[in-house]
């Protein structure tokens, strides 16, 4: 009986891993197949290699300043988003209170709101407060979904956290700071590269929300839509997308790395 788990287990997972390979990572393989095709048309046959469109891409100020936008407005939510993600979690993990249920459940909705509903939402507000649209606003209201996700990610990681550990920093000295900066950070350090990488992530390729509180600047996922308009632009969104995917697979990889560092540092620290 056993055997035959372990054989249906295994073929479940063959299963699994070709369906994730054929819906998500083969588009990803022709995406950056197709960015070397010297053709302005995404299908076979292959007209030859080139590097032509990644020329372009570069040279293209439009394109530049956009991706500027959207790694600065990105980079600026991360680390606000972090800060406030880690206070929340610790309000939704490591204190007991009334209404602690209530509180987690008003940091979790933004995280299951429709991001339509959302973005309508946050355009409304700033026409009502009187707020011109930028990238300002822009800021406000990606920290407005990733501050939840942050703290729904470090908050899961809190909940498996020892408190006793704390309070043994306390008892030899530590005082609140040193006692987060030595016992508690190391520990949740992975949940927070983990949160890092998904708040710049999803701040970076925001689209909904971003389409209605920008205004008249541009960031790569405005410049995207309004360039697929134009068939001729095709072959450069490629190159640069596969620029992207290249990129953040080695942040991922990266986060990974850092993320096991400081989980065998905590487990050798712990021995």
């Amino acid at each position: 009986m056993w055997q035959r788990l372990r054989r249906a287990s295994f073929w479940l997972g063959m299963y699994t891993a070709m369906v994730m390979a054929f819906i998500i990572y083969l588009p990803i393989l022709l995406l950056i197949v197709f960015s070397f095709n010297d053709s302005k048309i995404m299908s076979l046959p292959w007209n030859g290699f080139t590097l032509r469109w990644y020329r372009i891409a570069f040279s293209r100020e439009d394109l530049l300043h956009a991706l500027f936008n959207s790694l600065w407005v990105a980079a600026v939510v991360t680390a606000v988003s972090l800060v406030l993600g880690i206070m929340a979690a610790n309000g939704m993990a490591k204190y007991r209170y009334r209404g602690r249920s209530l509180f987690t459940g008003y940091i979790a909705i933004p995280v299951v709101m429709p991001w339509l509903l959302l973005g309508i939402s946050l355009l409304l507000f700033f026409n009502v407060i009187k707020v011109p649209l930028s990238l300002f606003t822009v800021i406000l209201s990606h920290i407005s979904f990733d501050v939840p996700l942050v703290a729904v990610i470090v908050a899961a990681r809190l909940h498996q956290f020892d408190p006793t550990l704390e309070e043994a920093a306390r008892d030899l000295g530590a005082g609140p700071i040193e006692t987060f900066r030595l016992v508690t950070l190391p520990i949740i350090a992975p949940a927070i590269v983990a949160a890092g990488i998904f708040a710049f992530s999803w701040s970076f390729d925001a689209f909904v929300v971003t389409h209605f509180v920008i205004g008249s600047q541009v960031t790569f996922p405005i410049w995207v839509w309004s360039a697929l308009r134009y068939p001729k632009n095709l072959p450069v969104i490629n190159a640069v997308s596969s620029i992207i995917v290249v990129v953040e697979i080695l942040i991922v990889y990266l986060g990974e790395r850092l993320r096991r560092g400081e989980g065998g540092g905590v487990l050798r620290s712990n021995d």
